[in-house]
């Protein structure tokens, strides 16, 4: 189904198959789902949108467990991901207010750019994989992959993401109150079946990044203050109105440390 919002033309597929051939067979075309972001930035002027596939009949919206692996549909609203395991479930209660929560989704706030995205932090802890569909057919990989493949952009859907239940998943993340419900760092610590523990920040970057020296430190015996210590080392701060680069360096270390200690032994 097709309708015309404004000067954009809106289609509304009603199943996967549909949001997919919408998306890629139109050129320009525009995912829109939960539209915190972009409905704003359209009415605003700052954004052209021709074409746009909105998301919210197309049933990507479904959460499923089995077998210790939890697959999300890339349309869940992040007020359902709040229930899943840790890091994932506190990092999308921590997102914005009530408003935002329940209308935003996992996919929108994965594709966004700093300083959104925070799910990008718990997604490369756990080792998510991403399914997603351009021109070129169904692709998976991890959220470095789904990056480097040019990341959101016209003609790409995202589909849905996967990832196995930790043994123990910890979040913690740093706001001031002048970042108006922005989070100016995240830190999440995974503990695998095995034992060995992922470490991933946000706002210690760029873009979300492994703490991979921090995890070389545990798996070498390291302690909680050796790794903590470790994590500026993959560490690539910058100034923006959140935070200055020199802070964000200065306090990776305690979040470390506080999302480690919360990880537990």
């Amino acid at each position: 189904m097709t309708s015309t919002v404004g000067a954009a033309a809106v289609s509304m597929p009603s199943s996967e198959a549909e949001a997919v051939a919408a998306v890629t067979e139109q050129p320009y075309a525009t995912v829109l789902a939960g539209g915190t972001l972009l409905v704003p930035q359209h009415t605003l002027g700052h954004v052209a949108v021709e074409r746009a596939v909105w998301l919210g009949r197309a049933e990507m919206d479904g959460i499923a467990q089995s077998n210790g692996r939890v697959t999300v549909g890339a349309a869940a609203p992040l007020a359902a991901c709040t229930r899943l395991v840790a890091p994932v479930g506190p990092c999308a209660a921590n997102i914005g207010d009530n408003e935002v929560n329940a209308q935003a989704t996992i996919g929108g706030n994965l594709c966004a750019p700093a300083p959104y995205g925070d799910v990008r932090g718990p997604l490369l802890a756990l080792g998510a994989v991403l399914r997603w569909a351009d021109p070129d057919g169904i692709h998976t990989g991890g959220v470095e992959d789904f990056v480097a493949a040019g990341g959101a952009r016209p003609g790409r859907l995202l589909l849905d993401i996967a990832f196995a239940a930790p043994a123990a998943g910890s979040f913690v993340a740093l706001q001031r109150h002048h970042t108006q419900a922005l989070t100016a760092m995240t830190v999440s610590a995974v503990r695998g079946p095995g034992g060995d523990v992922a470490i991933a920040a946000t706002g210690a970057a760029p873009d979300a990044c492994r703490l991979t020296s921090a995890e070389a430190a545990l798996a070498g015996g390291g302690s909680i203050a050796d790794a903590a210590a470790a994590a500026t080392a993959d560490a690539d701060p910058y100034d923006d109105a959140l935070a200055s680069a020199s802070y964000r360096l200065r306090v990776l270390p305690v979040y470390v440390g506080r999302a480690l200690e919360q990880l537990g032994g």
